[in-house]
Formats: structure tokens, C-alpha cells, sequence
């Protein structure tokens, strides 16, 4: 079956998961391609075993997933494809990718929480070298 890249408005949570737990990603697709909304979602992702995926819903023409996976690799990010298929048999692929986190202990390092903050701090001093370009 031909698969199209897409560029689209796509959102997948959570996007950060941690190695080993078993997750439900929320996938909302926005409308890739003219016609019907696809009636199929297939995920694929080195170190991702997929359970499941889902259609819960359509909003006109977005569709929303659930979509059960494990992160079975190693913890960094890792890229993933989405690909939905219509009923013409024909897919359309979009690229995504998740960060793993390392399996958390019972008093162990809050992993998650780090790398939320480090995001947060590489976007905060990215608007601030934005800023100060635009003011140089």
C-alpha cells in the first residue's frame, strides 16, 4: 500500500513516556487528504511495541485515536510514524517522535520532571534570542 508524507497539524499525548510502562497515547489527526477521514491508524517506532490503535472519535473532518503502546528500547527520543489509511487502501505517513524516560524506582530520579524543565529552559532562552534579535 503507497504511503504519502504528510505535513500536518498533529498532536500526540502524552509525548513523553516512560521505558517499560504501558501507555495510551491521545492521537488527534487533522485532515490530510481530501475525501473520507481514515479508517485505520497504524504506529511504528524502534523500541515501541504497539498493542492497539483506535478510532474514539470525529470532529468533521479531524479524527482522534487511542493508541496502546510500550516503549520497549532505550530512553531518548524516539521517532515514530504515524500512518493512516483511508479505504481506498492508500496511507498517508506523518513523523513524529516521543521521548523515553528511564523506568522510574521508588525514590529514584525524577526523570520525567528534569527533562520537562530543560525543555522549558531551552524554550525560554530561545524566545530570548529571538527577542534580541529582533531588538539588535
Amino acid at each position: 500500500m503507497p504511503a504519502d508524507p504528510a505535513h500536518a497539524h498533529i498532536v500526540v499525548r502524552p509525548d513523553l513516556i516512560e521505558l517499560g510502562e504501558t501507555v495510551d497515547l491521545q492521537v488527534e489527526l487533522s485532515r490530510l487528504r481530501p475525501g473520507s477521514p481514515p479508517e485505520a491508524l497504524e504506529l511504528e517506532g524502534d523500541g515501541i511495541e504497539v498493542f492497539s490503535t483506535e478510532l474514539e472519535g470525529r470532529v468533521g473532518m479531524e479524527t482522534r485515536w487511542r493508541a496502546r503502546i510500550r516503549a520497549t528500547g532505550s530512553p531518548g527520543v524516539v521517532p515514530i510514524v504515524l500512518r493512516a489509511v483511508y479505504p481506498d487502501g492508500r496511507a498517508v505517513e506523518v513523523d513524529q517522535s516521543l521521548t523515553v524516560v528511564p523506568a522510574s524506582e521508588e525514590a529514584g530520579f525524577p526523570w520525567p520532571a528534569v527533562i520537562v524543565g530543560v525543555l522549558l529552559a531551552l524554550a525560554a532562552a530561545a524566545a530570548t534570542l529571538l527577542l534580541a534579535r529582533r531588538k539588535a
